[in-house]
């Protein structure tokens, strides 16, 4: 079983965990330079960054230690963001992914690929406001003669849209074509097709 998190994000993780260790100290070296009154926001942002990214870095140190391989991590990672109904974490991970994939999507409508989409599952995001409301969603997507794979997104709904959603239903969807994980679903588009 190999990795599913795409290689540039592990490297954007390593660069602002380790860039963010590095400036805090900088900022703790520089509040011991300065005169007192100067040094309290050095020392505020420079234990800030170093907590936090020390942190990181930290959990992610244990983590490798305690699943050596790369096999035991995926599956780690497997477990931790199962969404099926018996895992007991799994209303907590749908929020999460979620709330994560509902970011970005207009960049995704404007410049992805054409594809269709069959819902496979949806589950309240527990978000939104008196107009629009989060969504968890698994679909079933196909970009041109490609095969069908499954997606794990969220999405932003309103009230014309929400009562829409239900498995089975077929969307029209926009695709990164960098990412194809990353889908936005044409609600405006979608809403004319027929149930």
């Amino acid at each position: 079983m190999s990795s599913d998190v795409p290689r540039s994000t592990k490297w954007k993780a390593r660069i602002f965990a380790f860039g963010g260790l590095l400036l805090g100290l900088v900022l703790l070296v520089a509040a011991t330079r300065v005169g007192w009154r100067n040094a309290i926001p050095l020392y505020v942002f420079g234990v800030g960054f170093t907590g936090l990214c020390g942190y990181m870095i930290v959990s992610a140190l244990i983590f490798r230690l305690r699943y050596p391989t790369p096999e035991l991590r995926a599956e780690q990672r497997a477990k931790l963001l199962d969404t099926s109904p018996r895992n007991p974490r799994a209303e907590a991970a749908r929020m999460l992914i979620a709330s994560r994939a509902a970011k970005g999507k207009s960049a995704v409508l404007r410049s992805g690929a054409d594809g269709t989409a069959v819902v496979t599952f949806v589950a309240d995001g527990h978000r939104g406001n008196d107009f629009t409301s989060l969504v968890y969603l698994e679909l079933d997507v196909t970009v041109g003669y490609a095969p069908a794979y499954q997606v794990r997104t969220g999405e932003y709904l309103t009230a014309a849209s929400s009562g829409s959603v239900a498995p089975g239903r077929e969307l029209v969807v926009k695709v990164d074509p960098k990412d194809p994980q990353r889908v936005a679903v044409d609600w405006e588009r979608s809403l004319r097709l027929p149930r």
